[in-house]
């Protein structure tokens, strides 16, 4: 029997908040009606007028009955077909606006909650590379799919249903008025005794809806983790130990559901117990007061119709307050992922419309560096100055005090046991994380990573470097996307790319040829198809510098072949960075960085370098 998770843990460490929301919320929600709130306030208008003249219906009736008894009222004179073609007119103007706002509204929206998730996900994605190392995978998942889906679930549509029910409110106050003012007061009296029901519960139902916000990423993460690690899992037959962890991860979260369900119903009985006993006491007052001869019969019916709706309608609007409320948390949790520091020297497209005082691309910015290379030459020299890296400050250096140049055109082996700093050398290359110590310049040019700082652009200089890793990466799409990813090729250049790496007759014997499907991560080919299409996708890129991460590690020899002769014809003209453990692979090589606890043991020839190191392999 797995042992109980405690909730801290339960919590995957998200932040929680106590409380009112956070006062950017509303600046957010702002920003995303802003570009509708014209046509919003028209639909708005319609609804309020759609309401008013489907509900008057019940004043024109009530006049209706006091001409019938004899009682002036402003209906006096008209006859009781006239009446009806009143009621019948009223009846289909406010159908038809009501229609027309319920629609619309909830058409422009949805289009406005949209763009404030447009908006989250271009923002995330520019996010530091700690973040995603620290944040685990189910907590990302549940911003983007449960808290998004709750706030779409009310402010996609529903939410015009929660303002009818305000317009229904306001013109009830105004009608019940008009009928009999003595009634006003007890519409104030139950709009107060229902305000304070809410508040007592207010910060409970919060509360619950949070922690049940909170609870469902941990569930998720483990079972994303467990569905990669399926085959690994079975292996080592530890089967029963992942479900258990699982079980007891969700029910966690079903008892916080149930618990929130249990708040919520709490609630709703409250409001139910409350309403029956308002209708009670304006019943019994209604009979006192046609005693008195304080209104007529008319107005009795009307007001108490009223009454009798409003309590019925007042609380459907707290009931729907709280989910109004479970909507805002969603917005809450997605606005603190909007609000978020971007990656040092990383920049939001032009597209970006919020006002969220992250440095954004200029259209004319923009559309200058989508047609510039950081040079125009086949290769390029990358410089390494007293560098020094790791991947948190709490953490130890990984890469310590390296200095080297690798010229235009020449090709540079990297060897070193696992743990010596390879693949962070080449994280560093890309500028994956913040450099605390020393710079690494592509013909001289530094890229800008802070804002007062001289360089050139963070994204053009990470252009001018292609890659080819270890585990080949491919996207859910056609064959043509994951080739073309930027969709500017023409398909003669893609076919003899195909051709060069050997996979064109491959291609055209899918009944779909380019545009072929390609499933999830690439799970519908082999690995030495997806290690030989992100070769082909690297020669289109067309980049100064190649680098190479243990490309020929997992493949088949004739793969592995294709690999290396591309080393040699393909990239011959490029500068190639080539880390790999098979040292056959770097035979070839100009010149070998010899790296150990991420220092630099030795570098020069590779036939001076690659001996040394293979007698240490034998060691």
């Amino acid at each position: 029997m797995a042992s109980p998770i405690r909730p801290k843990y339960l919590s995957d460490g998200e932040i929680k908040r106590e409380g009112g929301y956070n006062k950017t919320i509303y600046e957010t929600l702002h920003m995303a009606y802003k570009p509708f709130l014209v046509r919003i306030s028209l639909c708005l208008l319609l609804g309020v007028l759609g309401r008013g003249l489907l509900l008057a219906n019940t004043n024109v009736i009530g006049y209706w009955v006091d001409t019938l008894v004899g009682k002036p009222s402003p209906l006096t004179g008209m006859t009781s077909p006239q009446i009806i073609g009143l009621l019948l007119a009223m009846a289909l103007s406010g159908f038809v606006m009501t229609l027309v706002f319920r629609v619309g509204f909830s058409r422009l929206s949805a289009q406005a909650i949209s763009s404030f998730y447009d908006e989250v996900t271009l923002r995330t994605s520019r996010l530091p590379m700690s973040f995603f190392d620290n944040t685990p995978a189910g907590r990302i998942i549940t911003r983007f799919s449960s808290d998004y889906g709750n706030v779409f679930r009310l402010f996609g549509g529903p939410l015009a249903e929660f303002l009818s029910i305000i317009f229904d409110l306001t013109m009830m106050v105004v009608l019940i008025t008009l009928a009999s003012p003595y009634y006003l007061i007890f519409v104030v009296f139950i709009g107060f005794i229902y305000y304070l029901v809410y508040k007592l519960n207010q910060a409970h139902l919060r509360q619950a809806r949070r922690e049940l916000s909170a609870s469902r990423s941990p569930s998720i993460a483990h079972f994303a983790e467990t569905t990669q690690g399926a085959s690994t899992i079975r292996s080592f037959r530890r089967q029963t130990s992942f479900r258990e962890r699982f079980e007891s991860l969700d029910r966690y979260y079903l008892s916080q559901r149930l618990y929130t369900t249990r708040q919520i119903l709490s609630f709703s009985f409250q409001m139910n117990s409350l309403s029956a006993l308002l209708l009670l006491v304006t019943g019994v007052s209604a009979y006192f007061m046609v005693e008195k001869g304080w209104t007529s019969i008319g107005s009795v019916g009307v007001a108490f119709s009223f009454i009798a709706l409003s309590g019925n309608t007042v609380q459907m609007f707290f009931e729907w307050l709280t989910q109004f409320e479970e909507a805002m948390i969603g917005v809450e949790r997605l606005d603190q992922y909007m609000r978020m520091e971007l990656e040092k020297g990383n920049l939001l497209p032009a597209s970006a419309h919020f006002a969220t005082g992250h440095p954004t691309y200029t259209d004319t910015v923009e559309k200058y560096f989508s047609h510039r290379k950081l040079t125009e030459d086949r290769s390029a020299s990358v410089e390494i100055k007293d560098l020094w890296f790791r991947y948190r400050e709490d953490l130890p250096w990984v890469l310590k005090n390296l200095n080297l140049e690798v010229k235009a055109g020449e090709r540079l082996g990297i060897v070193g046991r696992t743990g010596s700093g390879k693949s962070s050398l080449i994280q560093a290359l890309f500028y994956l994380y913040p450099i605390d110590k020393g710079a690494i310049s592509i013909n001289g040019h530094l890229p800008k990573v802070e804002t007062d700082a001289h360089g050139v652009d963070l994204n053009l200089y990470r252009k001018s470097i292609a890659f080819i890793a270890q585990e080949p990466i491919l996207f859910q799409g056609t064959l043509r996307s994951n080739l073309d990813i930027e969709s500017t090729l023409k398909e003669d250049q893609l076919v003899a790319v195909l051709k060069r790496v050997g996979l064109y007759d491959w291609v055209m014997a899918q009944p779909q040829g380019l545009d072929m499907r390609i499933e999830e991560r690439g799970k519908n080919l082999s690995l030495g198809e997806r290690q030989l299409l992100c070769m082909a996708r690297c020669l289109l890129q067309q980049a100064p510098i190649v680098i190479m991460d243990e490309a020929t590690s997992s493949v088949d020899p004739q793969s592995e072949e294709i690999l290396v002769r591309a080393t040699e014809e393909f990239f011959s003209d490029r500068t190639q960075i080539i880390i790999a453990h098979r040292l056959s692979t770097l035979a070839k090589c100009d010149r070998i960085l010899w790296l150990q606890n991420g220092e630099v043991v030795a570098l020069g020839p590779t036939r001076e370098v690659l001996p040394k190191f293979k007698k240490t392999e034998l060691v």
